[in-house]
């Protein structure tokens, strides 16, 4: 337990940094506006390039992982549509809640993996990472279409931003440069590692730039029971979808990484975007990333 908070309470001090600096105004909100579209577009992208051009594919239990990850995010989806009717809410706030349950911190599950399980377990988490993200955008952009206010999504722009997105694009990148031998050029992976660097840190300050946790306090139920589905319920579906797969070791911690993340800053954007309850989104996210600080370290002591 102790070695865990040792490595994660710096990733969360570091998310506090980020929130106690954007709220002194320091240094400007226009450094904040687009300093996450930095980390995003380059920095992540950079450091998983340089990973999959470099790591060994052979010692990675790499479809398995993804397919388990997956499939939790999908059971969980139809399970909360299934007991609908019994929620108390509106069609934007159980679009609100369904995008909760799937959706997770990027940002911060590779800072909490490469901080716990080095390269090996970075490397890995990217992996599900590629999965995932189609997937939990899909569900979202779904959810969001079919219980929220403003009507229907076009496909083609669902399917442009999955296929665009810089995350995939530069794990699949560097995948291509690692099983056709090409690699990084002596030039390039020095210039790609100090990038890559930088993007753990600065993507959680990003992040945690982006709570308010002034929206708490307008917090009620559905917030609690969509904290609860998101970090304690999917770790635990998680744990029993690995466990029914036999996936083990650093595959199944990964997925379980993948469970137990909060709710990104990135879900409030598509809530006000696609007609979904935007103030209950912005209230998620921040008493999940406050919880996160309690429940990481638990679900990774005694199942990691």
């Amino acid at each position: 337990m102790l070695t865990i908070l040792t490595a994660t309470v710096p990733v969360f001090m570091l998310l506090a940094l980020g929130w106690v600096l954007r709220l002194r105004k320091f240094p400007g909100d226009p450094f904040w506006d687009y300093l996450d579209p930095v980390v995003y577009y380059i920095l992540f992208p950079a450091l998983l390039l340089r990973n999959f051009a470099t790591v060994d594919l052979g010692e990675l239990t790499v479809v398995p992982a993804g397919l388990a990850a997956v499939a939790t995010m999908v059971l969980a989806a139809l399970l909360l549509i299934a007991v609908r009717r019994w929620l108390r809410l509106d069609g934007p706030g159980f679009a609100a809640m369904l995008q909760g349950t799937v959706r997770f911190n990027a940002y911060l599950g590779f800072a909490v993996s490469a901080q716990v399980y080095g390269n090996a377990g970075l490397t890995m988490f990217s992996v599900v990472m590629a999965f995932v993200i189609p997937a939990a955008n899909v569900i979202s952009v779904f959810g969001l279409t079919r219980y929220g206010s403003q009507g229907e999504t076009k496909v083609g722009r669902l399917a442009m931003a999955i296929a665009s997105n810089p995350l995939i694009l530069s794990v699949l990148g560097g995948v291509l440069l690692n099983v056709t031998g090409v690699g990084l050029p002596w030039v390039l992976d020095p210039f790609f590692d100090v990038l890559g660097r930088a993007a753990l840190p600065l993507g959680l300050l990003a992040a945690g730039a982006g709570l308010e946790l002034g929206a708490i306090r307008r917090a009620g139920g559905a917030v609690a029971a969509t904290c609860l589905l998101r970090l304690v319920a999917m770790p635990a579906l998680a744990l029993a979808v690995t466990w029914a797969l036999g996936i083990d070791g650093l595959a199944r911690t990964c997925v379980l990484l993948y469970a137990v993340m909060p709710v990104p800053a990135g879900a409030y954007i598509l809530a006000r975007q696609l007609g979904g309850d935007a103030r209950l989104t912005a209230a998620v996210i921040s008493a999940s990333t406050m919880a996160a600080l309690v429940t990481i370290p638990l679900w990774l002591t005694f199942f990691g």
